[in-house]
């Protein structure tokens, strides 16, 4: 059964539908990304004027109702007024709003809020012309927000959306002209009021500030994160990228993407012309084959290196394999010949051996494995990963899987993990004995538990880090900051100094989230003769003008960081992992929100271990850092010389730079 089609949708009598949605606001349009229509329908995407990077692509774009069509009209004429001030509709209707636009992130829960107002009306049988409400309609319509939501500021944004339709009345399709119900009340006052609170006063800060006791310990955090334990935190994950490096010995996959046939011979010529390959022939009659007959399957795996089995088979398509079996002859009659004894009992038709892959085979021998285990235990810091927990009565035994992992390297994904593991298998003689070289080392208390219960596996696996930076603790003394880590720390330690650069960076710069989100690689420049960085204005101005802040030090020092941390071809702030087969692409940003609380939580946590005072648990957020630092420059004592100690040749540029403006 097919589903119910779309409504026709409606036309508009002020705009056109092929008129576009960004045009008469400063738009700064990206290239080769097309810019969508009034008169589509469904959705309008803003990818055209940049994303910006504390952003997600989901939230960039506006979509609409398909339910009902004049919903559908009258919101796409409220969002297409509100992102074209400018419009020479709205100028001949009498409606003049601000020159520059409001953001993307504004206009779209403005819509929403104006989709749920006319959902509501036609629950409660109103009018579909919100101008034909009457006052106490309008109330009703406040005190059922209040219902739904906690939070005057909540309902103060419903109400300031319902005035920005009123002011567009007349370009909206079906809705007439209306008085405001609530006079020249501020939408502040309404939302308190809606909560039976005090009207706010003139005099309240919106955004307050971070108090002195926490805002210290958090700076002084994130600048021992960027500055001492940073180096040590790189040298790390070097080690451990290089520890995920497949060994040239390891197992090569068998189900490699097949060769081609050009390939194929290509390949065969080159193992032909190699001084010491021999062709493997049978040495005496077995079953159905007599002795000198090469054995082509082994032969298939050795020069294709074990993707193909076949490559000497007969077919009725091509005349190759006969071509490959006489090349491979001629190789014989000029002596280019090992003679192989196959096995015996390994199967019904069985005419070759099968083929070992490098590195597990002859080439690597039992007396190579012992002394691979020998010159790993030789190492004083080495310690055997055992079994934390009693599980199928285990405790303090080897982990045979993850020893072996740390002696020679990790296996590929192809190979079963357990491969490795068999080079201690206690069932055979050589196996046993290199098992019991580890049991030796336990048993002199050379041995870390790991807890494998929590999913990690290796990554568990601590390491001991002796060259880790010295830092002084509260009682004066001094010791390393760690003493040991594994890959599952790491990432915790990887992901505490992003947080701690954006917060360093955003505290310290006076920039927006979405500026500080917006550096990009090399962005630390000279402007009139200071350090400053650039990046993207993107509030309030639709052409997203490049702009510089000044900075001391330690902020070049602090994105200098992020440089080395962050995978991105421009943006610095990114996920800590490039993306993946299953993630085709990640878009730059953060959740400054997420970054804030994550180092302060993390801060907490580990304070004692690394030396680091507790940061009072507070409500922290980006936009509070711009707040505390302009009462630090202006309202606390002996405030001129404070601004000089915390920006230093800033100070003296402050009367050029915007936030002098502020």
């Amino acid at each position: 059964m097919r589903g119910r089609p779309a409504p026709a949708p409606l036309p508009s009598t002020t705009f056109r539908d092929d008129e576009k949605v960004f045009s008469h606001g400063g738009y700064q349009l990206l290239d080769a990304i097309a810019v969508p229509r009034f008169g589509d329908t469904r959705y309008w995407p803003a990818d055209c004027i940049g994303c910006p990077a504390n952003r997600k692509p989901s939230d960039w774009r506006f979509v609409f109702p398909q339910d009902d069509p004049l919903i559908n009209l009258q919101l796409r004429e409220y969002c297409f007024a509100l992102l074209n001030p400018s419009h020479r509709v709205l100028r001949k209707s009498l409606i003049f709003l601000s020159a520059v636009p409001l953001s993307v992130a504004t206009i779209n829960p403005s819509m929403m809020e104006i989709r749920k107002v006319m959902h509501w009306g036609r629950e409660q049988g109103l009018p579909a012309d919100l101008g034909l409400w009457d006052p106490e309609d309008w109330h009703e319509a406040i005190a059922h927000k209040a219902s739904q939501v906690e939070g005057a500021k909540t309902v103060a944004f419903h109400l300031t959306a319902i005035r920005r339709l009123r002011q567009l009345t007349a370009v909206i399709t079906g809705i007439s002209a209306f008085d405001d119900p609530w006079d020249d009340e501020t939408a502040e006052a309404i939302g308190a009021k809606a909560y039976d609170e005090d009207s706010p006063s003139r005099d309240t800060l919106a955004t307050p500030a971070i108090p002195p006791q926490t805002w210290w310990p958090l700076l002084r955090g994130a600048w021992t994160y960027i500055h001492t334990f940073a180096p040590d935190i790189f040298r790390w994950r070097d080690h451990f990228a290089q520890q995920m490096e497949p060994r040239p010995d390891a197992p090569r996959s068998t189900s490699a993407r097949p060769t081609r046939a050009e390939e194929t011979d290509t390949l065969l010529e080159e193992w032909l012309s190699t001084p010491g390959n021999a062709v493997p022939v049978h040495e005496a009659d077995y079953q159905n084959t007599n002795a000198g007959t090469p054995m082509w399957t082994a032969l298939s795996k050795m020069v294709t290196g074990g993707r193909s089995m076949n490559i000497f088979g007969a077919t009725n398509t091509s005349s190759r394999p006969e071509q490959r079996r006489a090349i491979v002859l001629a190789a014989i009659g000029e002596g280019r010949v090992a003679t192989v004894k196959a096995g015996v009992g390994r199967g019904r038709g069985f005419t070759a051996p099968s083929y070992i892959a490098p590195g597990t085979g002859p080439g690597v021998t039992q007396a190579q494995l012992d002394d691979d285990v020998r010159q790993w235990l030789a190492d004083p810091s080495t310690l055997v990963p055992v079994h934390a927990t009693d599980d199928h009565g285990k405790a303090g035994e080897p982990i045979w899987a993850m020893a072996a992992r740390m002696i020679w390297g990790p296996t590929p994904p192809e190979t079963h993990r357990k491969r490795y593991a068999k080079r201690f298998d206690l069932r055979h003689r050589t196996g046993a004995a290199r098992g019991r070289m580890l049991m030796e080392a336990v048993a002199a208390g050379r041995a870390v538990p790991v807890d494998l219960g929590v999913g990690m596996g290796w990554r568990a696996y601590p390491l001991p880090c002796p060259d880790a930076a010295r830092i002084q603790r509260e009682d004066g003394t001094s010791a390393p900051w760690r003493t040991q880590i594994s890959a599952a720390e790491l990432a915790f330690e990887l992901h505490m100094l992003r947080a701690a650069v954006y917060v360093f960076v955003s505290a310290l710069t006076l920039m927006r989230d979405s500026e500080v989100q917006e550096i990009q690689r090399d962005a630390v420049r000279t402007y009139f003769g200071s350090p400053a960085v650039v990046s993207r204005k993107t509030k309030m101005d639709p052409a997203r003008p490049e702009l510089y802040w000044w900075i001391i030090e330690p902020v070049a020092e602090a994105l200098a960081v992020l440089e080395q941390l962050s995978w991105h071809p421009t943006h610095l702030f990114v996920a800590l992992a490039p993306p993946t087969g299953k993630q085709p692409h990640s878009e730059p940003g953060v959740h400054s929100e997420v970054e804030i609380d994550f180092f302060i939580n993390g801060i907490n946590t580990i304070a004692h271990r690394h030396g680091l005072a507790k940061i009072p648990p507070s409500h922290v957020r980006s936009h509070m850092f711009r707040k505390t630092m302009a009462q630090l420059a202006g309202r606390e004592p002996d405030s001129e010389i404070a601004l000089g100690l915390q920006l230093k040749h800033a100070a003296r540029r402050a009367v050029a730079n915007r936030i002098t403006q502020a």
